[in-house]
Protein backbone atom coordinates (compact mmCIF):
# COMPACT_ATOMS: atom_id res chain seq x y z
CA UNK A 1 0.00 0.00 0.00
CA UNK A 2 2.84 2.41 0.83
CA UNK A 3 4.33 2.14 -2.67
CA UNK A 4 0.94 2.79 -4.25
CA UNK A 5 0.39 5.83 -2.03
CA UNK A 6 3.81 7.30 -2.85
CA UNK A 7 3.34 6.78 -6.59
CA UNK A 8 -0.18 8.25 -6.49
CA UNK A 9 1.01 11.31 -4.56
CA UNK A 10 3.84 11.83 -7.04
CA UNK A 11 1.34 11.64 -9.89
CA UNK A 12 -0.93 14.05 -8.02
CA UNK A 13 1.87 16.58 -7.57
CA UNK A 14 2.84 16.46 -11.24
CA UNK A 15 -0.82 16.75 -12.28
CA UNK A 16 -1.27 19.82 -10.12
CA UNK A 17 1.77 21.60 -11.50
CA UNK A 18 0.97 20.62 -15.09
CA UNK A 19 -2.61 21.85 -14.75
CA UNK A 20 -1.37 25.18 -13.44
CA UNK A 21 0.92 25.51 -16.46
CA UNK A 22 -1.85 24.37 -18.78
CA UNK A 23 -4.34 26.80 -17.30
CA UNK A 24 -1.98 29.73 -17.85
CA UNK A 25 -1.13 28.68 -21.39
CA UNK A 26 -4.80 28.42 -22.42
CA UNK A 27 -5.31 32.06 -21.49
CA UNK A 28 -3.01 33.07 -24.33
CA UNK A 29 -2.94 30.13 -26.78
CA UNK A 30 -6.61 29.11 -26.47
CA UNK A 31 -7.79 25.70 -25.36
CA UNK A 32 -7.29 23.56 -28.48
CA UNK A 33 -3.77 24.71 -29.48
CA UNK A 34 -2.54 24.61 -25.87
CA UNK A 35 -3.94 21.12 -25.24
CA UNK A 36 -2.40 19.90 -28.50
CA UNK A 37 1.04 21.11 -27.43
CA UNK A 38 0.56 19.46 -24.05
CA UNK A 39 -0.26 16.13 -25.69
CA UNK A 40 2.70 16.35 -28.07
CA UNK A 41 5.15 16.71 -25.20
CA UNK A 42 3.33 14.19 -23.01
CA UNK A 43 3.67 11.66 -25.83
CA UNK A 44 7.36 12.43 -26.28
CA UNK A 45 8.05 12.02 -22.55
CA UNK A 46 6.30 8.63 -22.45
CA UNK A 47 8.07 7.42 -25.58
CA UNK A 48 11.37 8.22 -23.91
CA UNK A 49 10.23 6.45 -20.73
CA UNK A 50 9.48 3.33 -22.80
CA UNK A 51 13.23 2.83 -23.16
CA UNK A 52 13.59 2.17 -19.44
CA UNK A 53 10.48 0.22 -18.36
CA UNK A 54 8.40 -2.80 -19.35
CA UNK A 55 6.09 -2.29 -22.33
CA UNK A 56 3.76 -4.86 -23.90
CA UNK A 57 1.15 -3.70 -26.41
CA UNK A 58 -1.25 -6.57 -25.78
CA UNK A 59 -4.96 -6.34 -26.70
CA UNK A 60 -6.06 -5.37 -23.19
CA UNK A 61 -3.61 -2.48 -23.08
CA UNK A 62 -4.76 -1.18 -26.45
CA UNK A 63 -8.47 -1.51 -25.61
CA UNK A 64 -8.40 0.08 -22.17
CA UNK A 65 -5.73 2.57 -23.16
CA UNK A 66 -7.95 3.68 -26.03
CA UNK A 67 -10.97 4.07 -23.77
CA UNK A 68 -8.87 5.97 -21.25
CA UNK A 69 -7.56 8.19 -24.03
CA UNK A 70 -11.03 9.17 -25.22
CA UNK A 71 -12.26 9.83 -21.68
CA UNK A 72 -9.11 11.74 -20.77
CA UNK A 73 -9.22 13.98 -23.84
CA UNK A 74 -12.79 14.96 -23.01
CA UNK A 75 -11.73 15.57 -19.42
CA UNK A 76 -8.65 17.59 -20.34
CA UNK A 77 -10.34 19.75 -22.95
CA UNK A 78 -13.13 20.67 -20.58
CA UNK A 79 -10.62 21.06 -17.75
CA UNK A 80 -8.57 23.70 -19.52
CA UNK A 81 -11.73 25.34 -20.81
CA UNK A 82 -12.97 25.62 -17.22
CA UNK A 83 -9.63 26.93 -15.95
CA UNK A 84 -9.56 29.57 -18.66
CA UNK A 85 -13.12 30.54 -17.74
CA UNK A 86 -12.81 30.94 -13.99
CA UNK A 87 -10.55 31.19 -10.89
CA UNK A 88 -8.04 28.33 -10.72
CA UNK A 89 -8.44 28.04 -6.94
CA UNK A 90 -12.15 27.13 -7.33
CA UNK A 91 -12.42 25.30 -10.64
CA UNK A 92 -9.54 22.84 -10.11
CA UNK A 93 -10.84 21.46 -6.78
CA UNK A 94 -14.37 21.08 -8.18
CA UNK A 95 -13.05 18.92 -11.02
CA UNK A 96 -10.87 16.96 -8.61
CA UNK A 97 -13.79 16.07 -6.33
CA UNK A 98 -15.96 14.84 -9.20
CA UNK A 99 -13.00 12.99 -10.68
CA UNK A 100 -12.47 11.18 -7.38
CA UNK A 101 -16.09 10.30 -6.65
CA UNK A 102 -16.60 8.57 -10.03
CA UNK A 103 -13.87 5.89 -9.61
CA UNK A 104 -14.58 5.48 -5.88
CA UNK A 105 -18.23 4.77 -6.69
CA UNK A 106 -17.12 2.28 -9.34
CA UNK A 107 -14.81 0.59 -6.82
CA UNK A 108 -17.65 0.28 -4.30
CA UNK A 109 -20.04 -1.16 -6.89
CA UNK A 110 -17.32 -3.56 -8.04
CA UNK A 111 -16.95 -4.88 -4.50
CA UNK A 112 -13.45 -3.58 -3.80
CA UNK A 113 -12.42 -4.50 -0.26
CA UNK A 114 -10.21 -2.31 1.89
CA UNK A 115 -9.50 -1.98 5.63
CA UNK A 116 -11.87 0.27 7.57
CA UNK A 117 -9.03 2.75 8.14
CA UNK A 118 -8.55 3.07 4.39
CA UNK A 119 -12.23 3.82 3.75
CA UNK A 120 -12.21 6.42 6.54
CA UNK A 121 -9.16 8.01 4.94
CA UNK A 122 -10.85 7.99 1.52
CA UNK A 123 -13.87 9.85 2.91
CA UNK A 124 -11.54 12.25 4.69
CA UNK A 125 -9.62 12.90 1.47
CA UNK A 126 -12.82 13.70 -0.43
CA UNK A 127 -13.91 16.04 2.37
CA UNK A 128 -10.52 17.73 2.25
CA UNK A 129 -10.90 18.30 -1.48
CA UNK A 130 -14.31 19.84 -0.84
CA UNK A 131 -12.88 22.15 1.82
CA UNK A 132 -10.09 23.19 -0.49
CA UNK A 133 -12.73 24.17 -3.05
CA UNK A 134 -14.40 26.62 -0.65
CA UNK A 135 -13.51 30.23 -1.46
CA UNK A 136 -14.72 33.66 -0.45
CA UNK A 137 -18.24 34.54 -1.60
CA UNK A 138 -17.02 37.37 -3.84
CA UNK A 139 -14.82 34.96 -5.78
CA UNK A 140 -17.60 32.39 -6.07
CA UNK A 141 -19.95 35.03 -7.46
CA UNK A 142 -17.70 35.47 -10.46
CA UNK A 143 -17.97 31.81 -11.45
CA UNK A 144 -20.52 31.36 -14.21
CA UNK A 145 -22.89 28.34 -14.26
CA UNK A 146 -21.36 27.27 -17.58
CA UNK A 147 -17.98 26.97 -15.89
CA UNK A 148 -19.43 24.67 -13.22
CA UNK A 149 -21.08 22.44 -15.84
CA UNK A 150 -17.88 22.21 -17.86
CA UNK A 151 -15.98 21.38 -14.67
CA UNK A 152 -18.35 18.53 -13.76
CA UNK A 153 -18.05 17.06 -17.27
CA UNK A 154 -14.28 17.27 -16.92
CA UNK A 155 -14.33 15.42 -13.61
CA UNK A 156 -16.47 12.63 -15.04
CA UNK A 157 -14.13 12.24 -18.01
CA UNK A 158 -10.97 12.15 -15.90
CA UNK A 159 -12.55 9.74 -13.41
CA UNK A 160 -13.58 7.41 -16.23
CA UNK A 161 -10.03 7.48 -17.57
CA UNK A 162 -8.73 6.26 -14.21
CA UNK A 163 -11.24 3.41 -14.22
CA UNK A 164 -10.12 2.37 -17.70
CA UNK A 165 -6.44 2.45 -16.74
CA UNK A 166 -7.20 0.27 -13.73
CA UNK A 167 -8.85 -2.36 -15.96
CA UNK A 168 -5.75 -2.79 -18.13
CA UNK A 169 -3.53 -5.86 -17.56
CA UNK A 170 -0.50 -5.26 -15.32
CA UNK A 171 1.68 -7.24 -17.72
CA UNK A 172 1.31 -4.43 -20.27
CA UNK A 173 3.44 -2.13 -18.13
CA UNK A 174 3.59 1.42 -19.46
CA UNK A 175 1.90 0.48 -22.76
CA UNK A 176 -1.58 1.44 -21.54
CA UNK A 177 -0.47 4.98 -20.68
CA UNK A 178 1.30 5.30 -24.03
CA UNK A 179 -1.86 4.26 -25.90
CA UNK A 180 -3.94 6.67 -23.81
CA UNK A 181 -1.73 9.65 -24.65
CA UNK A 182 -1.37 8.62 -28.30
CA UNK A 183 -5.15 8.47 -28.70
CA UNK A 184 -5.42 11.87 -27.07
CA UNK A 185 -2.77 13.32 -29.37
CA UNK A 186 -4.49 11.93 -32.46
CA UNK A 187 -7.80 13.40 -31.33
CA UNK A 188 -6.21 16.78 -30.67
CA UNK A 189 -4.52 16.91 -34.07
CA UNK A 190 -7.85 16.18 -35.77
CA UNK A 191 -9.62 18.75 -33.62
CA UNK A 192 -6.93 21.34 -34.29
CA UNK A 193 -7.35 20.81 -38.03
CA UNK A 194 -11.14 21.10 -37.73
CA UNK A 195 -10.89 24.39 -35.87
CA UNK A 196 -8.78 25.71 -38.74
CA UNK A 197 -11.20 24.51 -41.41
CA UNK A 198 -14.61 24.91 -39.76
CA UNK A 199 -15.87 28.27 -38.54
CA UNK A 200 -18.69 26.79 -36.36
CA UNK A 201 -16.26 24.48 -34.56
CA UNK A 202 -13.78 27.32 -34.13
CA UNK A 203 -16.51 29.53 -32.68
CA UNK A 204 -17.66 26.75 -30.36
CA UNK A 205 -14.24 26.41 -28.74
CA UNK A 206 -13.66 30.16 -28.85
CA UNK A 207 -16.38 30.62 -26.23
CA UNK A 208 -14.12 28.89 -23.71
CA UNK A 209 -11.19 31.19 -24.48
CA UNK A 210 -12.41 33.71 -21.93
CA UNK A 211 -9.96 35.72 -19.87
CA UNK A 212 -11.08 35.79 -16.22
CA UNK A 213 -11.36 39.23 -14.67
CA UNK A 214 -8.01 40.21 -13.20
CA UNK A 215 -6.35 37.02 -14.46
CA UNK A 216 -2.76 36.85 -15.58
CA UNK A 217 -1.85 36.62 -19.26
CA UNK A 218 1.61 35.55 -20.38
CA UNK A 219 3.32 36.12 -23.73
CA UNK A 220 2.77 33.70 -26.61
CA UNK A 221 6.30 32.31 -26.41
CA UNK A 222 6.07 31.78 -22.67
CA UNK A 223 2.62 30.23 -23.03
CA UNK A 224 4.08 27.68 -25.45
CA UNK A 225 6.88 26.90 -23.03
CA UNK A 226 4.39 26.45 -20.20
CA UNK A 227 2.27 24.12 -22.35
CA UNK A 228 5.36 22.09 -23.27
CA UNK A 229 6.45 21.81 -19.63
CA UNK A 230 2.91 20.88 -18.66
CA UNK A 231 2.94 18.15 -21.29
CA UNK A 232 6.12 16.59 -19.93
CA UNK A 233 4.60 16.60 -16.45
CA UNK A 234 1.35 15.08 -17.75
CA UNK A 235 3.31 12.22 -19.30
CA UNK A 236 5.23 11.62 -16.08
CA UNK A 237 2.11 11.83 -13.92
CA UNK A 238 0.25 9.37 -16.14
CA UNK A 239 3.09 6.89 -15.71
CA UNK A 240 3.12 7.31 -11.92
CA UNK A 241 -0.65 6.93 -11.68
CA UNK A 242 -0.67 3.82 -13.88
CA UNK A 243 2.01 2.16 -11.76
CA UNK A 244 0.14 3.19 -8.61
CA UNK A 245 -3.02 1.51 -9.92
CA UNK A 246 -1.05 -1.63 -10.72
CA UNK A 247 0.38 -1.67 -7.19
CA UNK A 248 -2.73 -0.77 -5.23
CA UNK A 249 -6.42 0.11 -5.05
CA UNK A 250 -8.47 2.14 -7.53
CA UNK A 251 -10.34 3.90 -4.72
CA UNK A 252 -7.14 4.83 -2.88
CA UNK A 253 -5.28 6.01 -5.95
CA UNK A 254 -8.21 8.04 -7.26
CA UNK A 255 -8.67 10.04 -4.05
CA UNK A 256 -4.95 10.71 -3.76
CA UNK A 257 -4.80 11.88 -7.35
CA UNK A 258 -7.78 14.12 -6.61
CA UNK A 259 -5.55 16.11 -4.25
CA UNK A 260 -3.64 17.62 -7.18
CA UNK A 261 -5.38 21.02 -6.76
CA UNK A 262 -3.21 21.52 -3.68
CA UNK A 263 -0.22 22.07 -5.97
CA UNK A 264 -2.32 24.22 -8.30
CA UNK A 265 -3.57 26.37 -5.43
CA UNK A 266 -0.12 26.84 -3.89
CA UNK A 267 1.31 27.93 -7.23
CA UNK A 268 -1.66 30.21 -7.88
CA UNK A 269 -1.19 31.74 -4.43
CA UNK A 270 2.49 32.58 -4.83
CA UNK A 271 2.60 33.45 -8.54
CA UNK A 272 -0.87 34.85 -9.30
CA UNK A 273 -1.54 36.09 -5.75
CA UNK A 274 -4.89 34.30 -5.55
CA UNK A 275 -6.19 34.18 -1.98
CA UNK A 276 -6.20 30.99 0.09
CA UNK A 277 -8.76 30.93 2.90
CA UNK A 278 -8.46 29.30 6.33
CA UNK A 279 -10.99 26.70 5.24
CA UNK A 280 -8.74 25.79 2.31
CA UNK A 281 -5.77 25.52 4.67
CA UNK A 282 -7.83 23.15 6.82
CA UNK A 283 -8.55 21.11 3.71
CA UNK A 284 -4.83 20.90 2.98
CA UNK A 285 -4.15 19.67 6.52
CA UNK A 286 -6.87 17.03 6.23
CA UNK A 287 -5.40 15.91 2.92
CA UNK A 288 -2.07 15.32 4.63
CA UNK A 289 -3.75 13.34 7.41
CA UNK A 290 -5.69 11.26 4.88
CA UNK A 291 -2.50 10.48 2.94
CA UNK A 292 -0.75 9.26 6.10
CA UNK A 293 -3.77 7.14 7.07
CA UNK A 294 -3.83 5.52 3.64
CA UNK A 295 -0.12 4.76 3.84
CA UNK A 296 -0.59 3.13 7.26
CA UNK A 297 -3.60 1.09 6.14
Amino acid sequence: MILSVVLALAGSLFYGVSDFFGGLSTRRLQVVPATTIIHVFATVSLLIAMLFVTVSFEPGAILWGGIAGVAAIVGLLTFYAALADGPMSLVAPLIAVVGAVVPVAFAVVSGERLPVLAWVAIVLAIVSALLVSVTRSDAAARVRPRTVVVGVVSGIGLGTALIALDQAPESAGLATAVVEIAVGLAAMLVLLALTRLSTPIRRFFAQFDHQPEGGAVVSVSRARMLAAAGGVLVGASNAFVLFALQAGSLAVVSVLVSLYPLATIVLARFTLHEKVSRVQLLGMALALVASVMLALS
